[in-house]
């Protein structure tokens, strides 16, 4: 299912018979999305969100909704928790399809602003500040199991079938093949992965919603900052220092950052670059997703070496 998946009023009333949602009345395909088909639903009982899974098989959906579902038991109150079908499945199968249903929640993406990156950044930080216990974070799969960390992209360029502009551009922004980040302490938690503007609901300027928990895993919680950053701080495709300290200042009022942190927090910020090229390299470029996106990993590529050179590299005070 590289394309986005089409389906008739008919399937998706099977498929809302597998929740006992009520009877379909209105089914409109959402844009939305890369890795799934969205359709808003309209029933009897209420309005809902119906993901058709084109790009993760079955037990990357399970391992995400657990997730989701464990958020939820936190009182995590920025993630949708999903549905369960009357056998009590997160995830469903209906004639070759597989996806999920979650509660319809009205709101738009915003741009990038000032209070939207605070708002995210303070999202982001309640997601960091969870505490989950030894069994918990053993229970939960690792980041690097659905996305690509630091030690992916570090086997990555060694690859022979790693693209050359990816392999020296990477070098050239990390030519101790990043030493101090790997012999540092550094925290982990449940970490959202790809945590662009673009993944958020906003309704009257409130942030209400962090979507596509896809990426989501255990990991070093300023990775996860700094894909954040990457993809949220932009304006005219380029990461700009204000908009950085708006996000921080609302991260910090929940979780300041620790010296070490607020040291590699650059390096974090391209590293997040790096990251979601990989992700787009594995799904445009190697795989069939979208074709027509096969070399727009080399955007982000482009704006990691801007942000360096506009940086300096150096650690922010």
């Amino acid at each position: 299912m590289g394309s986005y998946t089409k389906i008739d009023k008919q399937l998706a009333q099977r498929i809302i018979e597998l929740y006992q949602l009520g009877d379909v009345g209105e089914l409109r395909a959402l844009s939305l999305g890369i890795s799934n088909s969205n359709y808003r639903v309209e029933t009897s009982l209420g309005t809902y969100l119906l993901k058709i899974s084109n790009d993760k098989n079955s037990t990357e959906l399970e391992e995400e909704m657990d997730i989701l579902k464990r958020l939820s038991v936190k009182g995590f109150n920025f993630s949708l928790t999903p549905l369960e079908t009357t056998t009590n499945e997160l995830v469903y199968h209906c004639e070759g399809y597989f996806g999920v249903i979650f509660p319809f929640i009205d709101g738009i993406p915003p741009g990038p602003a000032d209070m939207t990156c605070r708002m995210i950044g303070e999202g982001l930080a309640r997601l960091h500040s969870l505490e989950w216990s030894t069994k918990e974070q053993e229970e939960i799969r690792n980041y690097e199991t659905v996305g690509y960390g630091v030690n992916k992209l570090l086997a990555y360029v060694k690859e022979a079938g790693c693209p050359e502009d990816f392999r020296v551009e990477f070098k050239k922004n990390f030519d101790d093949d990043l030493k101090e980040w790997q012999e540092a302490d550094l925290q982990k938690g449940l970490i959202h992965g790809d945590l662009y503007y673009d993944n958020t609901l906003f309704h009257n300027d409130v942030l209400k919603v962090i979507l596509d928990f896809e990426q989501a895993g255990i990991g070093e919680l300023l990775f996860d900052l700094g894909v954040c950053i990457s993809g949220t701080c932009l304006e005219k495709g380029h990461i700009i220092t204000p908009l950085i300290d708006s996000l921080l200042s609302g991260y910090e009022t929940i979780r300041p950052l620790p010296a070490i942190e607020r040291k590699l927090l650059d390096q974090a910020i391209v590293l997040g670059l790096f990251s979601i090229s990989l992700w787009r390299i594995k799904r445009f470029t190697e795989g069939n997703l979208n074709t027509l996106m096969a070399d727009s990993y080399k955007e982000l590529i482009q704006r990691a070496n801007n942000y360096r050179k506009e940086s300096g590299g150096e650690s922010r005070p």
